[in-house]
């Protein structure tokens, strides 16, 4: 399967998956008694929000950075423990290099958007699919016609599939979940997994 059409098979999935378990809750009848018709809960009750936070130094002598980031997300409880929503993010990196002369920085910035799947069982395990679009801005390994630091722009897709385990106390909660990137590049040196440490409302 070719990386233009997974994320194709992702999204079909995900939408499959969903009819099916609101298709087999709709089934259900409740045989010698009279139905009685729940109140549905309001569009703002199935929300729930949820986000994570990046903080990350790292120093190798000859060059160094520091980033910061966010990355919120609202799920929208489709039926039981299944719910779907949007995902964003931001992270900014100060970058610094010694060139040689000088030590030149750059203000690097990574920007991402996606949606995602997640279902939860067990009470405080959950897996979580998601599929995004990221632009991440990288040093150059061309310097400029000054000798001064240039960036490139990155774009890539990613589809992950994971499982997580959050802890709740009440209607806060932390979490935290390994994930696999099913596109990652091959030909570079960074694992395809990827950790993350979130805090949830109303999950």
């Amino acid at each position: 399967m070719t990386k233009k059409l997974f994320p194709g098979f992702f999204l079909l999935f995900c939408v499959i998956f969903v009819f099916n378990t609101s298709f087999s809750q709709n089934l259900k009848v409740n045989k010698g008694k009279k139905v009685k018709v729940a109140q549905k809960a309001s569009f703002k009750d199935k929300l729930w929000y949820g986000g994570s936070f990046a903080l990350d130094y790292y120093n190798q002598g000859y060059y160094s950075y520091f980033t910061i980031g966010v990355t919120p997300m609202v799920g929208y409880k489709v039926v039981g423990e299944l719910s779907v929503g949007p995902r964003l993010g931001l992270n900014f990196t100060n970058y610094r290099e010694n060139i040689g002369s000088k030590v030149d920085k750059l203000a690097l910035f990574e920007t991402s958007e996606g949606i995602f799947a997640r279902y939860k069982f067990l009470k405080v395990v959950f897996a979580h699919a998601e599929f995004n679009l990221t632009q991440s801005q990288n040093p150059s390994s061309q310097l400029g016609p000054n000798g001064e630091l240039q960036k490139i722009t990155i774009h890539s897709q990613n589809a992950l599939a994971g499982l997580g385990y959050n802890n709740s106390m009440g209607s806060v909660g932390s979490e935290i979940y390994v994930l696999y990137n099913f596109l990652a590049d091959q030909n570079v040196v960074n694992q395809p997994f990827e950790l993350r440490f979130g805090i949830t409302y109303k999950f």
